[in-house]
């Protein structure tokens, strides 16, 4: 099964390759569009840097681009970015049991990842949907919080000055 750091990646991607123009994309506008923390989208990105398919482009008009072409990449390539490799092989546990399952769960491994291998990245950014990439206005119906309405606060009634005093006190007594 495929993780959910590895589907979020999967989006990054996708968001990046449909940059207009291939114009470099900044973490906090991925974020924004993913509706992730901006720590958790770095998080992902120095992933998918460290795995070869983004470069970084620091300074104004700086971001993250695509490292290759979308053509070129399967899933596997991005997949691959955030699973753990590392299987536990030093179980103390060595039962026939164990050993039968650990057997089965590499062969499910072998078999998901000829069939992300197999499979182009441009197919799975087919069905993503389509996003505004122009649009960085955020709505106020989008932001998780909410204002009150501002009450109309009443004019304080008191007397310009002291001459004015009688004049107001005899409005008051009517």
């Amino acid at each position: 099964m495929i993780n959910s750091r590895a589907i979020h990646g999967l989006n990054v991607i996708g968001l990046v390759a449909s940059a207009q123009r291939h114009q470099p994309i900044t973490t906090s506008r991925l974020s924004r569009m993913l509706g992730l923390s901006v720590s958790y989208t770095e998080s992902l990105m120095k992933d998918l840097k460290e795995g070869d398919l983004l470069r970084a482009h620091r300074g104004p008009g700086g971001g993250y681009q695509l490292q290759q072409a979308v053509v070129n990449l399967s899933v596997w390539d991005v997949v691959s970015c955030f699973t753990n490799e590392e299987a536990d092989t030093k179980n103390s546990d060595s039962s026939l049991e164990f050993m039968a399952a650990f057997d089965l769960h590499q062969q499910l491994d072998d078999i998901k990842r000829s069939f992300l291998q197999a499979y182009p990245l441009g197919e799975v950014l087919k069905h993503l949907p389509a996003s505004s990439m122009d649009s960085d206005v955020i709505h106020a119906s989008s932001m998780s919080f909410h204002f009150k309405p501002i009450q109309k606060q009443a004019l304080p009634m008191a007397p310009n000055s002291v001459f004015d005093l009688s004049n107001f006190m005899q409005l008051r007594a009517a």
